[in-house]
C-alpha cells in the first residue's frame, strides 16, 4: 500500500500545487485513510474536483482508483471508477473505449443488486447516472431511439429515488435529442423541465448547459439578441466555478452566433479560443466542429489558405472520431452486453438442468456465430477487393484532372501576368495625369499627400492646373478679362467603384475638369462642378447609371488673395487657432443623384498658419482594429485635430502608420487619399 500512495503523490506532484484548498485537503485525506475503501473514495472525491478543469490528471485518478477498487472487490468503487474513465473517454471522442467502461460499471452494479439490497438507494443512483452516459454515446453517434431509451431508463430510476440533479441531466439531454431532430417546441419543453429541476436542486455546475441549450435555440430560430443573452450568462456561470466544458460549449456557441450574423472576424477570436481549451483538455469531439467552424469562417473572409488549413485538419480529426468502425464497435458492445445481462438472469432462474441445456444452445449459438462471421468476412473480403480497385481506379482519374488543373494553372498565370502588366501600364497613365509634386509645391507651399490605392490603378484622384497671365490664353478663345487672372485649382475627388472601372472614371472626370477650365474659360469652381456633371451625364449616363464622382473643387486667386470652393458630398475641414471647422457642402454627387441643383460656391476666410484638411471616405471607412469595425470619421478627425500643430509630412507618415495598424490583415477595403495644406 505503501509503494501505491508514494506512486500517486508522484504523478500529481505538479497537480495539488496549482489546485484549491479542497485539493489539498482531499489529499490530506487520501494520505492518511485508514482504509482502502476511503482511500477509493477519496480517489471518486478527487476525480469530481479535477474532471471539469484537469483532463489529464482526472484520468490519471480514476486509473487509479479503478485499479484500487478491483484489488479489494468494491463495488460502488469500481462502479465509480468504470464510469469515470468511460467519460474521460468521451471528452477525447473515443466513443467505443467510453462505452466499454460505461458497460463494466453498469454490469457490477446489476450483479451486487441481485444479490444484496443493501445501500439500494446508492446503487440505483450510480445505474442511473450510468445509462444517462450510455445514452450520450448513442446521441453521439446519432442512434437517437437507442439513445432516447437510455435516458428513459434512467428517469425511471431518478423519479423512484427522487435524484433531482439526475432527472435534470436526463431531460436536458432529451431536449438535445429533440433539437438535433428539429423538433424545437420539444426541445424546450425539456429544456426548461431540466434548467427548473437544476435550479431547485441548487444545481451551480449543471446550470449553465441548460442554459446554453436554450440559447442554441434562439440562436436557430434567428433570436441571436436572446441566444447571446443565455450564452454569456451561462459563461459567466462557467467561470465563476471554474467548469471548463461548459465554458468552451459556451464559447464554440458565441463562435457559431456571430458567424451566422455574418461577423466573421469576431467569430473566429472566439473560435480561436476554443481550441486552445480543447487541446489542453482532449476534447476531440469538440475540437473537430470548431476545426470545421473556423474554417468556413475564413472561408466567408475569402482568406482561403487559412480557411483550407483548417478544413484538413477537419478532415483528419473527422476521419479518426466518425468512422463505420466505430458505430460497428459500439452495436457488437451493445450486443455483448445484452447478451451477458441474458445470462445473468437464466443462472439466477434457472436449474442447473436448465444451465446445461443452455450451455449445449450456447455452443449451438457459437457455430452460427462463426459460420456467419466467415461469411461476413467473405464479403468483407469482397468489398475489400472491389474498394481496392475503386481506388485505383480514382486515382488513375485525379492524375488526369490534376494534370489538367496544371495547364490550367499555367494558363492561367500567364492571362493573370498579361492583365496585371496592362493595369500597371494604365497605372502609369493615370500618374501623369495626377497632379506633379513640384507643381503643388510652387502653388501651395507646405502640404502632404497621402494616396494609397486599394488596387494597382485607383478611383480616388488629385488633379490641379493653374491659369497665369499671358499664357496664350487669348490665342485659346478665353475671354480677354480671364487672361489677366493668376488662379490655382486643386482637386480631390473620389469616383464610382475603384480599381479598373474606377480609374476609367477617374480619368473621364479629370478630362472634363480641364476642359472646363483650360478650353471653355469656366473660372467659377461651382459652374465647373455644373459643367462636368452635364459631360458625364451626356457621356456615361445615357442608360440612367449613376456614375460620377463626390469631391471638392478648391481655387485659389493669388492676385486677389481669395480662396473659393464648391463640394460634392465631400466637406472640407479648416483648423484654426486650434479650433476644427467642418465647411459646407452640397448633398449631391457630380452625376446622377437625387438633386440636380446648381452647385453652390463657397469661400473660405481663414488666418495664416490654418490648415484646411481635404479627403476621400476611404481612410475613415476602412475595417479593422481589435474587433474589426470602422475607423469612422470621428477618429479621423480627433486625429488630425491632435496632430495639426506637426510638421505637415510627419502629420503624413503618422496617418500612414496610424491606418496600416488599424487594417491590421485585412484587406484595404477603398482608395484613400487625404491633403492637408497650410493656408
Amino acid at each position: 500500500m505503501k509503494k501505491f500512495i508514494v506512486l500517486l503523490l508522484v504523478c500529481f506532484t505538479l497537480t495539488i500545487y496549482s489546485q484549491k484548498d479542497k485539493s489539498l485537503l482531499l489529499w490530506n485525506k487520501f494520505v492518511h485513510a485508514n482504509s482502502d475503501t476511503q482511500r477509493v473514495n477519496t480517489l471518486n472525491e478527487l476525480f469530481s474536483l479535477y474532471d471539469e478543469n484537469n483532463n489529464d490528471s482526472a484520468f490519471k485518478i480514476a486509473e487509479q482508483s479503478l485499479q484500487l477498487s478491483n484489488k479489494i472487490n468494491y463495488v460502488r468503487g469500481q462502479a465509480a471508477a468504470n464510469n469515470n474513465i468511460g467519460k474521460m473517454y468521451y471528452y477525447q471522442g473515443n466513443n467505443t473505449k467510453a462505452l466499454t467502461y460505461y458497460l463494466a460499471a453498469v454490469n457490477v452494479l446489476e450483479l451486487q443488486q441481485s444479490k444484496s439490497k443493501e445501500n439500494y438507494k446508492q446503487y440505483q443512483k450510480q445505474l442511473s447516472s450510468t445509462y444517462n452516459n450510455i445514452g450520450t454515446i448513442y446521441q453521439r453517434q446519432k442512434m437517437y431511439d437507442k439513445a432516447e431509451s437510455y435516458f428513459r431508463k434512467s428517469i425511471a430510476i431518478d423519479e423512484i429515488i427522487d435524484d433531482k440533479i439526475g432527472l435534470s441531466h436526463c431531460y436536458n439531454n432529451i431536449g438535445t435529442i429533440k433539437e438535433e431532430t428539429n423538433k424545437y417546441d420539444e426541445a424546450i419543453k425539456n429544456y426548461e423541465i431540466s434548467l427548473k429541476l437544476k435550479q431547485d436542486g441548487n444545481d451551480t455546475l449543471g446550470i449553465p448547459s441548460s442554459l446554453i441549450n436554450m440559447g442554441v435555440i434562439q440562436m436557430n430560430r434567428s433570436k441571436f439578441k436572446e441566444a447571446q443573452t443565455y450564452f454569456e450568462q451561462a459563461l459567466l456561470l462557467t467561470e465563476r466555478h471554474n467548469n471548463i466544458q461548459d465554458k468552451v460549449l459556451a464559447i464554440i456557441n458565441l463562435g457559431d452566433l456571430y458567424y451566422m450574423k455574418g461577423e466573421y472576424p469576431k467569430s473566429i477570436t472566439y473560435y480561436e479560443e476554443s481550441i486552445e481549451i480543447c487541446k489542453q483538455q482532449h476534447y476531440n469531439q469538440f475540437l473537430n466542429y470548431v476545426y470545421n467552424s473556423i474554417s468556413m469562417s475564413y472561408y466567408r473572409m475569402k482568406h482561403f489558405e487559412n480557411a483550407y488549413g483548417y478544413y484538413q485538419l477537419h478532415v483528419k480529426m473527422k476521419d479518426s472520431l466518425n468512422s463505420n468502425e466505430n458505430t460497428k464497435q459500439l452495436n457488437e458492445l451493445e450486443a455483448k452486453y445484452e447478451s451477458d445481462n441474458k445470462e445473468k438472469e437464466i443462472k439466477l432462474l434457472t436449474s442447473q438442468k436448465e444451465v446445461h441445456e443452455l450451455e449445449l444452445s450456447r455452443k449451438k449459438t457459437v457455430i452460427y456465430v462463426v459460420i456467419v462471421i466467415v461469411a461476413l468476412l467473405v464479403v468483407f473480403a469482397g468489398f475489400v477487393l472491389r474498394a481496392y480497385g475503386q481506388k485505383r481506379k480514382a486515382n488513375l482519374e485525379l492524375d488526369i484532372k490534376n494534370h489538367k488543373i496544371e495547364v490550367a494553372y499555367k494558363i492561367i498565370e500567364e492571362k493573370q501576368k498579361e492583365i496585371v502588366d496592362s493595369i500597371n501600364y494604365a497605372k502609369r497613365i493615370q500618374y501623369t495625369l495626377l497632379a506633379k509634386k513640384e507643381f503643388l509645391k510652387e502653388n501651395l507651399g507646405e502640404h502632404f499627400i497621402l494616396f494609397k490605392p486599394k488596387d494597382i490603378v485607383s478611383g480616388d484622384f488629385y488633379w490641379a492646373t493653374s491659369l497665369r497671365p499671358f499664357e496664350g490664353l487669348r490665342a485659346q478663345g478665353i475671354p480677354a478679362e480671364n487672361s489677366e487672372k493668376n488662379l490655382f485649382y486643386l482637386a480631390v475627388c473620389d469616383s464610382t467603384g475603384h480599381g479598373v472601372p474606377g480609374a476609367f472614371m477617374s480619368l473621364l472626370s479629370i478630362g472634363f475638369l480641364s476642359e472646363a477650365i483650360n478650353e471653355k474659360g469656366i473660372l467659377k469652381p461651382n459652374e465647373v462642378l455644373n459643367y462636368v456633371r452635364d459631360r458625364l451625364i451626356d457621356n456615361v449616363s445615357t442608360e440612367g447609371q449613376k456614375d460620377g464622382f463626390d469631391g471638392i473643387l478648391l481655387c485659389i486667386d493669388k492676385a486677389a488673395n481669395t480662396i473659393t470652393y464648391a463640394a460634392a458630398h465631400n466637406n472640407p475641414v479648416l483648423i484654426e487657432n486650434g479650433i476644427m471647422k467642418h465647411l459646407p457642402a452640397d448633398k449631391m454627387p457630380v452625376g446622377i443623384g437625387e438633386r440636380q441643383e446648381d452647385f453652390k460656391l463657397y469661400t473660405i476666410e481663414a488666418s495664416k498658419g490654418s490648415i484646411l484638411y481635404l479627403y476621400t471616405d476611404g481612410y475613415p471607412d476602412q475595417f479593422g482594429g481589435p474587433k474589426g469595425k470602422k475607423f469612422k470619421y470621428k477618429q479621423l478627425e480627433e486625429m488630425l485635430l491632435a496632430n495639426h500643430t506637426s510638421d505637415l509630412e510627419e502629420q503624413a507618415t503618422h496617418l500612414n502608420k496610424r491606418f496600416e495598424e488599424w487594417r491590421g490583415d485585412l484587406d484595404q477595403v477603398d482608395d484613400v487619399c487625404v491633403i492637408g495644406v497650410r493656408l
